[in-house]
């Protein structure tokens, strides 16, 4: 997919999204690969993040349409979060009412304002919500608990069959991904964004720990399409799932001793 495509999805998501909720729609954030210029056909998701003025029931309900309108129409999977207003300015108790992609979203879109990609209404920048150090630390380390236990969670309860063990295995990689950067955030107290540059300042952090899995999944990326044979997808899953085990564990008694 070329740029051209990917604009021709953000106007249309725009489009969709301001005809359906109307004058409750603030703002559309751009997040995830797209932004970054990192998307790949077959592997990514179309990532938003959706402000409005307030919620209720019929509101909800319409977003829920829209987005199964625009995976239908695009074919690919959109992982659309919704937030208030309020909860972009001044959310309360945001390291529980608001999840890591969201709070991830909001720190990048302060060091990149054309994330922004629609707003009703004039919104400085300065006053979007920014998580302070202790807070980024805290949701950083938690954040990595919680993909643990999902990962524990989608492989104990989901059958492996062939139709789907690649998909799982998406999704495991993408968590092996955000747990290394979650990992050098917590410990640096910086938000990183670009997976190679965090693969590069992770093994500088973590010197005793092997990143080859890591280094791995970025070629497993490059040849998604090409990869068919079942043994060799769980192969790879078994490392996959390993990495998240050993890593996250690594990380936590790092963590405690500090």
């Amino acid at each position: 997919m070329n740029g051209l495509d990917l604009n021709k999805i953000k106007t249309k998501a725009i489009e969709k999204f301001e005809k359906a909720v109307g004058e409750k729609l603030v703002a559309i954030i751009l997040t995830g690969s797209m932004p970054q210029s990192a998307y790949k056909d077959g592997w990514s998701d179309i990532d938003l993040l959706i402000v409005i003025d307030s919620f209720d029931f019929d509101v909800k309900r319409r977003i829920a349409e829209v987005v199964t309108q625009l995976e239908n129409n695009s074919g690919i999977h959109h992982g659309v979060n919704v937030i208030s207003k309020n909860e972009l300015l001044a959310p309360i108790l945001p390291d529980i009412l608001l999840d890591g992609k969201t709070l991830q979203a909001l720190i990048d879109l302060r060091k990149y304002p054309d994330r922004l990609i629609y707003s009703c209404e004039s919104i400085d920048f300065k006053n979007i919500y920014l998580p302070d150090n202790e807070t980024l630390k805290k949701y950083s380390i938690s954040n990595m608990g919680m993909f643990l236990r999902r990962n524990r969670r989608t492989l104990t309860t989901t059958p492996h069959e062939d139709k789907n063990i690649k998909e799982l295995l998406k999704r495991e990689i993408r968590a092996s991904l955000i747990i290394t950067k979650l990992a050098v955030q917590c410990f640096t107290a910086t938000p990183q964004e670009d997976y190679r540059n965090v693969l590069n300042l992770a093994k500088s952090l973590f010197t005793d720990f092997d990143f080859g899995v890591v280094e791995d999944n970025f070629r497993i990326i490059d040849q998604w399409h090409e990869l068919k044979d079942e043994d060799e997808l769980l192969n790879m899953f078994r490392k996959v799932d390993d990495y998240i085990e050993k890593f996250t564990h690594y990380v936590f008694e790092k963590f405690q001793n500090q």
